[in-house]
């Protein structure tokens, strides 16, 4: 597949062009302590339970917090609101809270935050998108003054877990004040972590450093004191930003940016591994109306007919860092593990397969896609155009790809998720598996899961896990295309730093002056 330099890339060219000719406005926000960044899919809200995406998450995971954390680094967990914690029984933990910890409003946090955020988010009434990583909690009590228990349905070899990734502490105060929780991260966002929200609404969030701010070591950082975050769905305004200076530093660019905004004097590329899972999912089950791909002969041709390794050399962004991967997981990931690959490239061999299929004029087929990787899809589409499948690639926006995925409406789909929200096997199969995200209803593949959350020891929930991976290669459900880095274009004045806890995380404490 030869290399094209995209139009978002070529308008940004004739852009930098013109401004080869004039003076520009040049970046000075290092002067004045401010970086300012662009993002693609805009909040409402700055809130964890509600917009758990990836996007949000680079600045909420400094703005609130959990009772702990895990180093992923070490392989261990680690205090960060709660100073110590015992398992009592199997399904019950019980957790120490700290007590020199205030929230950004001057609010003194104790055991009373905890409870009420975490009664909140297993409220059976309260709506989140994503339900079930609260609701196995069968209680909460308070204990002391800075002592809590929870108490599980069930015993979970990821409890620990789950409260480490996804369980944030709210403010009771102004939780109890709020009639409709959900609205706690647009009207009040009130955390106790090293940022705080100073304002939000449709056109930028700030962000501050916040000086009173308890934990000294590191792990947790806000090395630049102000933030500005703006939304920009389009690329080209983005680029376009950037190099008039208005914008310090931008996201997920395209490969053909990158390379091309490198030529910039004062531009800086880094890219990160950052548990990004890309994948296309094909509909087995016949949810959808094309039913193509029920037959497992169409699926295996489709993935056969797609080069990864170039993909991972021409399109995808940072792609000579890039892992080609073995199946649904990134190494990174607690109990990523398969004795299969997926089937590899053969054009040839793909053809054959249509025509077996019954398909050896090739059939139709609309191609959605996350508007963000929109000419990751457009190469894979490119591909499979060689074995008869005439793709219509269909960008789709965040709001608009969640409901078209529960309707059922996706025959194929490329998208990208990121494990390091929570970076565990079981993260990976509820987000595949679950509720009305599945498109496959394999029964091997659900034993898989419900052994894998069950089983304490690693070694064994990565062996209960790899029997679901291996299912999913040998039927060809999912094709992994690879772990999708994320390139920063960056001034040089800016240091996108390694995250001190994770090989594949990438906050907004990352980012640093350079000196």
């Amino acid at each position: 597949m030869g290399k094209t330099i995209s139009r978002m890339a070529a308008g940004a060219l004739c852009l930098l062009a013109a401004l080869t000719l004039s003076p520009g406005s040049g970046h000075a926000n290092k002067a004045n302590d401010t970086l300012n960044m662009a993002v693609t899919d805009w909040w409402s809200t700055m809130d964890p339970f509600q917009f758990p995406l990836d996007e949000a998450a680079v600045f909420y995971k400094t703005v609130y917090e959990t009772l702990i954390a895990y180093d992923e680094r070490k392989h261990v967990f680690v205090p960060r609101l709660a100073k110590a914690w015992r398992r009592i029984d199997d399904k019950t933990m019980e957790f120490d809270i700290r007590d020199d910890v205030t929230f950004h409003n001057g609010d003194h946090m104790d055991a009373d935050d905890a409870v009420a955020t975490f009664n909140y988010a297993r409220d059976p009434n309260a709506t989140m998108r994503f339900k079930d990583r609260y609701d196995w909690v069968a209680d909460i009590q308070k204990t002391g003054p800075y002592q809590i228990r929870i108490i599980s349905k069930k015993p979970s070899a990821t409890d620990l877990e789950t409260i480490a990734y996804r369980f944030y502490v709210f403010d009771s105060k102004v939780l109890g004040k709020i009639e409709n929780k959900a609205d706690y991260g647009r009207v009040s966002g009130v955390g106790t972590g090293p940022y705080k929200i100073v304002s939000l609404d449709a056109q930028k969030m700030v962000l501050q450093r916040f000086d009173a701010y308890y934990e000294k070591s590191g792990n947790f950082r806000a090395p630049i004191k102000n933030v500005i975050v703006r939304p920009m769905p389009d690329r080209q305004t983005q680029i376009a930003q950037f190099i008039t200076g208005n914008i310090d530093l931008i996201r997920n660019v395209t490969a053909d940016t990158a390379r091309e905004l490198v030529k910039m004097p004062d531009t800086r590329i880094t890219d990160k591994h950052n548990g990004m899972l890309m994948y296309v999912t094909l509909d087995a089950l016949g949810r959808s109306d094309n039913k193509a791909m029920k037959d497992q002969r169409v699926r295996k041709a489709f993935m056969m007919a797609v080069n990864r390794h170039e993909l991972a050399k021409t399109v995808i962004p940072g792609g000579e860092n890039a892992d080609i991967l073995d199946g649904i997981c990134v190494p990174a990931d607690v109990g990523c593990s398969s004795s299969t690959k997926p089937v590899g490239f053969d054009l040839e061999g793909a053809k054959k397969l249509m025509a077996e299929a019954g398909y050896p004029n090739g059939f139709d087929l609309e191609f959605n896609v996350h508007e963000s990787i929109k000419e990751i899809g457009e190469a894979v589409a490119g591909m499979v155009s060689r074995i008869g499948i005439r793709a219509s690639v269909r960008p789709l926006p965040l709001a608009l790809y969640v409901r078209l995925r529960g309707e059922g409406k996706f025959t194929a789909f490329t998208g990208f998720y990121p494990t390091n929200a929570q970076p565990d096997m079981d993260n990976i199969f509820d987000f595949f598996f679950d509720g009305n995200r599945d498109y496959w209803n394999d029964p091997v593949i659900q034993a898989a899961q419900k052994a894998g959350v069950q089983t304490p020891d690693e070694e064994k929930r990565a062996l209960a896990y790899q029997k679901g991976v291996d299912q999913v290669n040998n039927m060809n459900y999912i094709l992994p295309l690879a772990d999708l880095p994320m390139v920063f274009v960056h001034t040089k004045d800016v240091k996108v730093d390694d995250n001190p806890l994770s090989p594949i995380d990438t906050r907004v404490g990352d980012f640093f002056w350079t000196n």
